[in-house]
């Protein structure tokens, strides 16, 4: 889905990320080059940053952190600890509450009202083929479709599942639609 806005992230993500999860993990040099890029922690964060910023804000923190790590599994590890972080704030903690107690189907339904908070560029649908298994569409996955990989995992594990198992069934230019799968 196409919009004619600039593509923002919410501030909620950035504070979940770099207040919360990697506070005590980047390194000085990792911080250094975060703030040469515009990430003003002296300052509150803002209610929304241009898109670009937080894909440049995320190459920096697969550098610092996993830099031996294969870059798909990098991405893999930055979904984790997005949702690590995001989870972590007011809101997340709420909405890991109603996750955890209603299990993997229903976490997966409210995605489609959950992805537009982190981002206002991005759409989702999920279709349930069976038990215990989803397709997920995303409208735009910013050439990082590992990335998504980490974040929908983490939204599984968060909701109660095991072994959870994500997919990149196909692409179509900017989205992609994946298959989700796992044991309750």
């Amino acid at each position: 889905m196409e919009t004619l806005e600039p593509k923002l992230v919410q501030g909620v993500t950035i504070q979940g990320l770099f207040d919360i999860a990697l506070k005590e993990r980047l390194s000085e040099g990792a911080w250094r080059a975060l703030s040469a890029g515009g990430l003003d922690r002296s300052r509150p964060v803002r209610p929304t940053y241009p898109v670009a910023t937080w894909l440049r804000w995320q190459n920096i923190v697969l550098r610092d952190l996993w830099p031996d790590a294969p870059l798909d599994e990098a991405w893999r590890r930055l979904g984790h600890t997005v949702m690590e972080g995001l989870l972590a704030t007011v809101l997340g903690r709420m909405l890991g509450v109603g996750a955890r107690a209603l299990g993997p189907q229903f976490a997966l339904a409210k995605l489609d009202h959950a992805f537009p908070g982190t981002g206002n560029y991005i759409r989702s649908h999920v279709r349930p083929v069976a038990p215990c298994r989803a397709e997920l569409w995303l409208s735009d996955l910013n050439d990082r479709p590992t990335y998504y990989v980490g974040v929908l995992e983490a939204v599984l594990l968060l909701a109660g599942a095991t072994s959870p198992r994500c997919t990149l069934l196909c692409r179509e230019g900017d989205s992609g639609t994946y298959l989700l799968e796992w044991s309750v």
